[in-house]
């Protein structure tokens, strides 16, 4: 176990659809007693977005792609607060995901994708990425976390 712990999520599987709702457990097990703001855990959702455009350099083509990422779903559950954590801890959650959130209407991530992907002059092929995150915050330290990929649609 390297640095200040370590934690594990458990789930009983990792394809959900939107509406549904996510119940794991989160194992916490530190090597020595840290002074910490809080456990949460948090369903997060990333776009990767690719482009590529000519160059020109000197009498020559050339190729150049840029790759970014951005949090368009971010949705965060405290599961214990501000206090010295020490040893182990066990915390259960259950997180609904919101029934919308492939919805390509205006309140819908999709709608955002879609904007994104335009102001940036992307191609309109989306890449999703959602997982959870869990983290214990520990204030000018390196965060204890750990996170699980996981499916939504």
């Amino acid at each position: 176990m390297f640095g200040k712990g370590k934690m594990r999520i458990s789930l009983p599987r990792s394809h959900y659809l939107p509406g549904e709702i996510i119940a794991g457990d989160i194992q916490l097990e530190l090597k020595k007693p840290v002074q910490a703001r809080q456990v949460s855990v948090a369903l997060i959702g990333e776009q990767r977005t690719s482009r590529s455009r000519d160059v020109t350099f000197g009498s020559g083509y050339r190729t150049s792609s840029t790759t970014e990422t951005t949090r368009i779903y971010e949705f965060t559950q405290t599961l214990d607060g501000e206090r010295e954590y020490s040893g182990r801890g066990d915390y259960h959650f259950e997180m609904k995901i919101p029934a919308d959130i492939l919805d390509p209407q205006p309140e819908g991530v999709l709608k955002t994708l879609q904007t994104v992907a335009t102001l940036v002059g992307a191609i309109p092929y989306r890449r999703l990425k959602w997982y959870l995150e869990a983290k214990l915050d520990i204030p000018g330290g390196l965060d204890v976390s750990k996170h699980a990929d996981i499916t939504i649609g």
